[in-house]
Formats: structure tokens, sequence, C-alpha cells
């Protein structure tokens, strides 16, 4: 697998946010330019009598070339923080659904790395201890002496705990496994209760 397959295509993910954030560089970007520029006429007062028509062009040229390149560098800044967020958000998703076999993947350099290690380490622990509470369950569901109430309820426990998707299909191992970047699967500490 390439280098490049844990890039995302698009750098617009979310355009309110993103938007945001680009019109505020550009406007702190603006103001500075033109502090800068009053500035300097301020404390060369002679450039002002010598400056021609041709120099504001040149000047507002400089300025849109400027804004442009702001522009640009916190298209790519608003990516590296709002990607990694709308990523978050769409696992959050599907874990509110009951997924807990989703591992947010981030690249390296993007913002939000330790919510998403934060976030893996969550769901591996919530797996964990569903799975003890399932089997603790079965063992408890073993004994001849429950009534029906209790097996009842134990049958009612567990198809709850069965909504929770707590382990991968093996086709999903096999596509995690083909990833050339992933996540640590290191099992949480869990005590046994």
């Amino acid at each position: 697998m390439n280098q490049n397959s844990n890039r995302r295509q698009t750098l617009i993910v979310n355009a309110a946010q993103q938007h945001r954030i680009i019109m505020s560089a550009i406007l702190v970007g603006i103001i500075l330019i033109n502090i800068l520029a009053t500035l300097g006429l301020v404390l060369k007062p002679e450039l002002l009598s010598r400056l021609e028509p041709i120099h504001t062009f040149f000047l507002a040229g400089f300025e849109v070339l400027i804004v442009g390149f702001i522009y640009y560098l916190s298209l790519l800044l608003s990516h590296k923080i709002i990607g990694p967020a709308y990523a978050i958000e769409r696992d959050l998703r599907k874990i509110a659904n009951g997924d807990l076999t989703i591992r947010t993947r981030l690249r390296e350099g993007d913002f939000h790395l330790e919510v998403a290690e934060a976030l893996r380490v969550a769901t591996e622990t919530l797996c964990t201890r569903i799975n003890i509470v399932q089997k603790k369950l079965d063992s408890l569901s073993q004994h001849a002496h429950l009534d029906a109430t209790s097996r009842k309820m134990i049958e009612e426990i567990k198809l709850e705990l069965g909504k929770f998707k707590t382990e991968k299909k093996p086709a999903e191992v096999y596509l995690t496994q083909s990833n050339p970047n992933p996540a640590p699967v290191d099992a949480p500490a869990v005590p046994h209760a």
C-alpha cells in the first residue's frame, strides 16, 4: 500500500468551522499589513510625498499576495485541526450506536492525537468490561437454583449487552492488518471483580 493511503482526499471537511479559522487569519493578516504600512508612513512621512499611484498598486498587489498566502496556510492548518475533529465525531457516532471496535486513526502531525488515543483506550476498556460481564452472566445463568424471573432478567441483560459490537469479524481484522500504520492495540488492564 502506498504511503498516501491514510491521507484525506478533501481539504474542506467542515466548511463553517474552517471558514471561521481562515477568515480570522486573513483579518489578522490584513490588519497587521496595514499597521506596518501605516507605521512606515508615520515614521517616515517623506515617503508619503514620494508615493505615486504605481506604488499604491504595488502595495495593493503585495497585500493580495500576502492574503492569498495566509489563506493557503490557514486552510492547511484548519484541515489539520478540523479534519481530525470530524473523524473523531464520526467515530463517536458509531460508538453511540454500539460499535466499540472503532479505532480512530489520525495522521502524524494532526491535532487531537491524544483525544483519539484516549478514545481508543476507552473503547477497548469498555469492550473488555462488557466481555467480563457477559462471561459472568453466562456463568450465573448456569446455576440451577435461579427462578424464572432471574433467568428472564439475565437474558434481558445479555440481550442489551449483545447490542454492543466488541469484536471485529475476520474480514474487519484483515482490513485493519493491511493498514500500514495501525494504531497500537494494547489491551488495557482491567481489574477482575
